[in-house]
């Protein structure tokens, strides 16, 4: 007994100091990625309780999830959550394998491990060697990976001199490169539905895995995952730093998508960094054909670049003629494929996958949890539909007729110079965001993926033989859902409402104390501060005292000058 008692003691103890290491190291992480981040403007950084949600109000559409005990029950543990505390907050029956409940949605954003594990693989054996690598590398090192293999120095070049190991020694250079993203596919979604993904299970045999990858920058979001693995650059050099920056004007919060300037419908120059594309593109007269597929512009445009506006010396802004770079997303008011015909072309392929079309044409052979009577309905539901097996497979069968049309039958394929490829397949985002990764819904479209990209492997195979090199990542993971990690929920209205209760009431409807905010970083009007007698601690205390049902929301705020130099 005593010997037991002491067993438990050194546990106890070993847990602790386990616990002690873990809370120093997520500090280190998350300012270093501040550090590699931050705007020149950027005054304070936020740093939320894990698996706590800062974002855009809740939608009102509530979702109905369904879930498999054995699978919630290894999520629960992973994430240090209890199963009998979710048993009893949703009041399940202890004997049934299988259940539902209406949650509302996800996110991701932060620099915790749920948010930035992520895996890479490589495959192409004529250049990579096989492999599982322990190495720690980012998204920013992928450009410079392509780089090293067609022995070409672009202006984001890291150096990748300490993988030496996976490379081969090899002349010929690939006729092609293809990159596809899973979006949201974090090392948490593979972990929660295992079996569902046997194509990516045995790709880890034929290509170099790195199985600890990850996100290396703030914010863990779609348009600057995919900016890094375009450009190699991190967003302080970069400027893309968020899906869409939150301002304050006249009693309402405004939000500005990414790519999108003030009264503008497009503004590539955002961008401040050329992609690999673009510098590639240039290096080669124009020769090759880039394609950048994605149902969400701010990913094709983050991994494409600039097309025919950049200019080395203009920062994105010239008329450098580039008839080659596809580049193309979702028109969802017309339920079609379009681009932004000043900087890029949209292949012809698109004109065979109207959304509505695709739908009706498919609805026999796919089994999913989405259905619309009429394009209205289907229009009403975008987001379910591109959180399907109907997204999944019109990602993949597009991107295949957009190189059958642009590389093949023009028969660039045998040209000799490498062609750029990219699509994210980001139907596991929209599934993640509505249903949760925990969902059998996510499952379903997890294998539909793995299925759709062994398809494009093969077509790959028949059309290239060994001549190519294909990327397999994603841009980000995400948080559980709230309903099963009790996470708070803070929107960005009711964050604004609080820091403004700093000013006198009569003009915390007018102007804000924060000039701008994202969901990391965040910016002070330092001449409203000046004017009201607001100090910047003043801030940061009335942040940290933010509380969501009696529960403090933000776990840390860092001012500028508290994030050392901790690059890479």
């Amino acid at each position: 007994m005593i010997n037991q008692n002491n067993n438990k003691r050194k546990i106890r103890f070993i847990i602790g100091l386990l616990i002690v290491f873990a809370s120093c190291g997520w500090e280190q992480d998350y300012k270093r990625a501040a550090f590699l981040s931050m705007q020149p403007d950027t005054d304070l950084i936020l740093a939320p309780y894990p698996f706590n949600i800062f974002d855009r109000e809740a939608r009102d559409a509530i979702t109905l999830s369904h879930y498999s005990k054995e699978e919630i029950k290894n999520i629960l543990e992973d994430h240090d959550l209890s199963w009998e505390e979710l048993k009893i907050q949703w009041q399940l029956d202890a004997e049934e394998e299988n259940f539902s409940k209406e949650v509302n949605y996800t996110s991701h954003y932060t620099q915790y491990f749920y948010d930035t594990e992520i895996p890479i693989w490589i495959y192409g054996p004529k250049w990579i060697r096989n492999g599982q690598y322990s190495d720690e590398i980012n998204q920013q090192h992928i450009p410079s990976i392509y780089g090293k293999i067609l022995d070409f120095k672009f202006k984001n070049t890291i150096d990748v001199s300490y993988l030496d190991k996976i490379f081969q020694k090899q002349k010929e250079k690939p006729e092609i490169i293809v990159t596809i993203v899973v979006d949201q596919g974090g090392r948490q979604l593979y972990k929660a539905h295992k079996g569902s993904y046997p194509f990516l299970e045995d790709l880890k045999n034929k290509s170099a895995y790195f199985k600890k990858a990850r996100v290396g920058h703030l914010e863990s979001h779609t348009a600057v995952g995919h900016m890094a693995i375009g450009t190699g650059a991190f967003p302080k050099d970069s400027k893309i730093f968020s899906n869409e920056i939150y301002s304050y004007a006249d009693g309402k919060v405004l939000h500005r998508p990414v790519y999108q300037g003030v009264d503008k419908d497009w503004d590539l120059s955002e961008l401040e960094v050329p992609s690999f594309s673009d510098e590639w593109d240039l290096f080669k007269n124009n020769e090759p054909v880039v394609v950048s597929q994605c149902y969400a512009a701010r990913a094709a445009v983050g991994m494409a670049g600039h097309g025919k506006l950049f200019n080395p010396s203009s920062k994105g802004k010239s008329s450098l003629s580039s008839d080659s770079d596809f580049v193309y997303w979702q028109d969802i008011k017309n339920l079609s494929w379009s681009s932004y015909a000043d900087a890029f072309l949209t292949p012809k392929a698109v004109q065979k996958y109207n959304l509505y079309q695709f739908y009706l044409e498919n609805k026999k052979d796919i089994t999913t949890h989405f259905k619309a009577k009429d394009p209205v309905e289907l229009m009403a539901k975008i987001h379910h539909f591109q959180g399907s097996e109907f997204q999944v497979k019109m990602d993949g069968g597009l991107f295949r007729d957009t190189l059958t049309e642009t590389i093949l039958t023009t028969k660039k394929d045998k040209d000799g110079i490498t062609d750029l490829a990219y699509v994210t397949l980001k139907a596991t985002d929209a599934v993640g965001h509505l249903y949760g990764w925990e969902s059998k819904e996510a499952e379903e479209v997890l294998k539909a993926t793995d299925s759709e990209i062994q398809t494009i492997f093969e077509f790959l195979k028949t059309n290239f033989g060994d001549r190519f090199l294909l990327v397999v990542t994603a841009d980000h993971g995400a948080a559980p859902m709230p309903e099963i990690s009790n996470a708070l929920f803070l929107s960005h209205e009711g964050f604004f409402s609080k820091i403004n209760e700093l000013l006198p009431e009569a003009e915390r409807n007018k102007r804000s104390l924060v000039k701008w905010v994202a969901h990391s970083q965040l910016s002070l009007d330092r001449e409203l501060m000046k004017t009201y007698g607001v100090t910047e601690d003043a801030i940061i205390e009335k942040i940290l005292s933010i509380q969501v049902n009696e529960r403090k929301f933000f776990r840390k705020v860092w001012k500028r000058d508290e994030i050392p130099n901790l690059s890479l």
